[in-house]
């Protein structure tokens, strides 16, 4: 009995071993990012695509040739410190239904890094576009796009230009 149960545990922590070995896989070389990943953070670049994709992978790192982030990663010890250093509204629009709507504005967003971590000074600064609800209305078939805010007086927030993206 001593014997069986050996075996069942042997075969209990191969198949866990498998497990973590499998789930533990590292970021494709090619997702590594100039804003997040360092230099040395561990990828694996593909070097050989099959038909159904990658089929042959070496161990590498985000700095290196062949990396999406290569020349452009994070300094190794250094933490980047972000804020929002710009915002510009590009649209405004209002989501509408019977009882009640929401106003939407989209803003072109700037955001600088102070500690100037990236390799490559032109990634110091990074723009997003944000989406976001900044106000809206409650009643019948309300209007949020009609110039008046959500207790019948003239409001410029409730004006719509319609645009629900950035362009840069």
């Amino acid at each position: 009995m001593f014997q069986g149960c050996r075996r069942s545990l042997f075969f209990l922590l191969t198949v866990a071993a498998l497990m973590f070995t499998f789930g533990a896989a590292a970021q494709d070389c090619s997702e590594c990012d100039p804003y997040n990943n360092h230099c040395s953070d561990y990828c694996d670049k593909c070097t050989h695509q099959g038909i159904d994709g990658c089929d042959a992978w070496t161990p590498s790192t985000c700095g290196s040739l062949g990396s999406s982030a290569h020349g452009r990663c994070l300094a190794d010890e250094c933490t980047p410190s972000y804020s929002e250093t710009s915002r510009v509204t590009q649209g405004t629009y209002g989501n509408g239904a019977m009882f009640s709507c929401s106003h939407h504005s989209v803003d072109w967003v700037g955001v600088t890094d102070s500690n100037q971590c990236n390799i490559n000074s032109s990634y110091y600064t990074y723009h997003y576009c944000d989406d976001h609800v900044d106000g809206g209305k409650s009643g019948w078939f309300p209007d949020c796009c009609d110039g008046y805010g959500p207790y019948g007086t003239p409001d410029p927030l409730y004006n719509c230009n319609d645009y629900h993206s950035c362009t840069g």
